[in-house]
């Protein structure tokens, strides 16, 4: 009895500790004459919050969810598509949003708006990028 409830214990804190970190996503600009990527991170421990880091920017940009909407309902068992929203949090004001449908894990589409003009920039997932802890791009 001992046995399995240490065993418990310990899956209960890989659960925890998993449960801690936060959720990244590595993308790249999907026009091939561009050469923006961005890692985009949803925080673990502030729910709807997270934030931005661009290859050649400055630091990290906060971002915060305004909505979520399920567009459809998956099929029995299978994860509903969802669109959610979330807005650059910038101190003077013209941060964009970043538009994000997920079903599950995968990512079908992922664009950022810029607000001072409605530029729309279509982005695709960078899975080669991802590394541990965060997105490492090649120097190109």
């Amino acid at each position: 009895m001992n046995k399995h409830f240490c065993g418990l214990i310990g899956i209960l804190m890989c659960n925890h500790a998993m449960a801690d970190e936060d959720d990244f996503r590595c993308f790249r600009s999907a026009d091939p004459k561009s050469s923006l990527r961005l890692q985009f991170v949803i925080q673990a421990e502030k729910d709807g919050s997270g934030y931005v880091i661009y290859q050649k920017g400055s630091g990290p940009i906060p971002i915060k969810r305004l909505k979520e909407k399920e567009l459809h309902r998956g099929p029995s068992g299978r994860p509903s598509e969802f669109e959610a929203t979330w807005q650059e949090i910038s101190p003077n004001g013209l941060g964009g949003m970043y538009r994000v449908v997920s079903q599950g894990a995968l990512i079908s589409k992922f664009r950022y708006i810029r607000k001072k003009d409605g530029k729309t920039i279509l982005f695709e997932e960078d899975t080669g990028a991802a590394a541990e802890h965060g997105c490492v791009w090649n120097i190109n």
